[in-house]
């Protein structure tokens, strides 16, 4: 069996290095996280369940670290990211660091009708936010 391909940095082009639940870039420093772990992380530091409000903006797209397609240039909170919706998120050297200390503003809004249909309509947009087309 052969050994699983590493992803490659989108800025650096060099193989990535496993850094716990992310991939890291021994170069500059970038982060690959796949968009599950991310919300995991990102709902550890807002002790509350949270939603990822992905808005466009302008920029030159780099390509995915395991695909090789163009990702969307995107914003998170206040931070400038990379995101291929089938497989994962970039983060240049220190901006999931920033995107960590803004975790608590990405909570999930509250909704009437309760609790589990705040859940389900949650569980609902991540499940979109990670359908492959």
């Amino acid at each position: 069996m052969s050994e699983p391909v590493l992803p490659s940095c989108p800025v650096c082009q060099r193989p990535l290095e496993l850094a716990g639940r992310t991939y890291r870039c021994p170069s500059c420093r970038g982060a690959w996280i796949a968009e599950d772990t991310l919300v995991a992380l990102v709902e550890q530091r807002a002790p509350t369940l949270v939603e990822l409000p992905w808005q466009a903006r302008e920029g030159s797209p780099r390509p995915c670290a395991r695909c090789g397609a163009p990702m969307q240039t995107v914003n998170l909170g206040t931070v400038a990211l990379d995101r291929c919706a089938a497989h994962g998120v970039w983060c240049d050297a220190d901006e999931l660091t920033a995107l960590l200390e803004q975790a608590k503003q990405l909570r999930a809004p509250a909704r009437a009708g309760g609790r589990e249909a705040h859940h389900e309509t949650l569980l609902r947009k991540l499940a979109k936010l990670l359908a492959v087309s």
